[in-house]
């Protein structure tokens, strides 16, 4: 017997299973291991987190958490490349950027240590590392840190900048000039009295005086200030939602489509300015104290007020349009932000005379100013926060070259709408005052206790006034964004988020996550504009600063999208880096 005739007992050993390719394998010519799953690998077996193929679980989980805004970019330059310049020349951003050292400055230039520097400079940068530091300064130069007020400065350099910055001075300047000058047969006297009154008690002529820069409280021709056009555009918003019409001439109508509806914002502004004007002469007729505020109660003077707070209306509505066209842009906006900025000073007199007085402690005004400080920085974070899914475009090869492949991601603001939602819930709050203009109750009725419900210092208010923020906060970002639309553009231009099917998953996942984001946003919203009303609910000294929550939100929100809008024009002049 010989070795290879020994054959094993049965059953010890398995018949051999062949798995190549063609018909010797005895399983036909299609039983091949192919190049596919996991009978394809060496070995036959599924190693430890291997899913069967498919993309794995720790990259379809979508990533979470908001951006850090307070994180900064630098553009990186080694002190061996300021060899370059001349002995004692100074160096700066502008000037690495036109050299072609740096293509873009991102959020400054960042000097590292690397390689030698022999020359005498000034560099004037956003940050230095140590290394950088010492050698700059060994070879007798000087390292200066370069960012205050480098944007308003770099803007002023600029001949176009400076003309549009000067331009918007100068229509702000006529604005506050209209704020002073008052409507004739108007006895201000009577009117600061009524005004102060009001204020203690909570009244909303507050927030509308806040808005005008106090010309409300003083009768002045621009008294009716921006808010009619504010409330037009408002509803108009509403209508073009709600009509097919509308909507169709918005999308599909261009650049002619957008005039019209601009043009009709306009006569439906002037229309309210016209009721809103109506509305302030009946309160001026019913008086105070048992006496009018008119010094003429005539019918020539009747439509002399009302056609001065009009025609006040229509002219800011142009100022605001010619700031937008002329100007650094934002018109509308800008005008609000001088008319808020304009009660500072009293607002500061306000707080003096509550120390003065003894009404208020250094302790308690120590506090109010870090709660200020603190609100402040709140409001800025949450403005430039944003949630950030992130995108997959899959390659695609056209002729000889490869397109798509990158990663980028899909920015959500968590306050998408502004302070819209803001304006918009006081407008509606606002509705009866309006109404006690031309209906006083008597004390104890039922309509002087529903009139006394919308006080600013009732629970009823700010809790209504609470549930319209969050109620208009979703509805504005279901305006400005459109989940459905969103996931069809992906997948057209070839684009994917990790883990979710293109078409509906993709949209089911954008629409939560809008609604998480909106939520943040609107709870944001509704702390700082109703934290100064509950200060002034508790305690009825400071009611005078129950509206700093929103004219605060308003002001940051103005400057940061002005300081946007100035860097976006600075960067034109650097167009360089991107045509390289």
């Amino acid at each position: 017997m010989k070795l290879h005739e020994l054959t094993p007992a049965a059953g010890a050993t398995k018949p051999a299973y062949r798995k190549g390719r063609g018909a010797g394998s005895g399983n036909g010519k299609t039983a091949g291991r192919g190049h596919k799953g996991q009978w394809a690998r060496s070995g036959g077996g599924v190693r430890p987190g291997f899913e069967g193929g498919q993309m794995p679980l720790a990259r379809r989980l979508p990533k979470r958490g908001f951006h850090n805004i307070f994180g900064t970019t630098y553009a990186p330059v080694n002190v061996s490349a300021l060899e370059k310049f001349e002995d004692g020349a100074e160096v700066t951003a502008e000037i690495l950027c036109n050299a072609g050292i740096v293509k873009n400055a991102l959020d400054g230039i960042k000097i590292l240590g690397t390689g030698t520097l022999t020359k005498k400079l000034t560099v004037k940068a956003a940050a230095f590392s140590a290394s950088a530091k010492e050698k700059i300064e060994a070879a007798g130069g000087k390292a200066r840190w370069f960012k205050v007020f480098q944007t308003l400065k770099n803007a002023w350099s600029m001949p176009e900048l400076r003309k549009k910055m000067l331009y918007t001075l100068f229509i702000i300047l006529i604005f506050r000039f209209g704020s002073c000058i008052p409507v004739p047969f108007i006895d201000t006297t009577l009117l600061s009295q009524y005004f102060e009154q009001a204020s203690v008690n909570g009244s909303m002529l507050g927030y509308l005086d806040m808005f005008t820069g106090g010309g409300l409280s003083r009768a002045t021709i621009f008294a009716m200030s921006i808010t009619p056009y504010i409330n037009a555009s408002i509803i108009l918003q509403l209508l073009t939602v709600a009509i097919p019409a509308l909507e169709r001439m918005v999308k599909d109508g261009g650049e002619e489509g957008r005039e019209k509806i601009a043009s009709w914002t306009r006569y439906l502004g002037v229309l309210l300015g016209l009721l809103q004007g109506l509305s302030y002469y009946a309160l001026l007729r019913n008086g105070f104290g048992g006496k009018t505020m008119l010094s003429n109660t005539g019918a020539l003077a009747a439509v002399t007020i009302i056609v001065t707070f009009t025609a006040g209306t229509a002219l800011i509505m142009w100022m605001g349009e010619h700031i937008t066209q002329k100007g650094i842009g934002n018109g509308i906006s800008i005008i609000l932000f001088a008319g808020i900025v304009s009660r500072g000073p009293s607002l500061m007199r306000t707080l003096v005379n509550l120390f003065q007085t003894g009404t208020s402690g250094i302790v308690s005004g120590i506090a109010m100013i870090i709660v200020g400080l603190a609100i402040v920085v709140f409001i800025v974070y949450m403005s430039n926060a944003e949630r950030r899914i992130p995108v997959q475009y899959a390659k695609r090869v056209v002729g000889r070259k490869m397109y798509g492949g990158q990663s980028t991601h899909l920015p959500i603001k968590v306050n998408a709408s502004g302070v819209m939602p803001i304006i918009f819930a006081s407008s509606i709050l606002s509705l009866p005052q309006t109404i006690s203009m031309f209906w006083h109750p008597e004390s104890g009725s039922v309509g002087a206790h529903i009139l006394n419900l919308f006080s600013q210092t009732s629970v009823f208010y700010i809790v209504l006034y609470a549930l319209l923020i969050l109620a208009f906060a979703y509805f504005y970002a279901s305006i400005q964004f459109n989940p459905i639309e969103i996931a069809n553009n992906l997948k057209k231009n070839g684009g994917f988020i990790p883990g979710f099917r293109p078409g509906k998953p993709t949209s089911d996942f954008i629409t939560k996550a809008l609604g998480k984001v909106t939520f943040v946003g609107a709870l944001f919203l509704a702390v700082v504009a109703l934290l100064p009303l509950i200060v002034g609910a508790v305690n009825s000294s400071l009611s005078n600063v129950a509206l700093g929550g929103t004219s605060v939100i308003i002001v940051v929100g103005v400057a940061l999208d002005t300081v946007k809008q100035m860097e976006a024009q600075m960067l034109m002049r650097h167009h360089k880096g991107f045509l390289e």
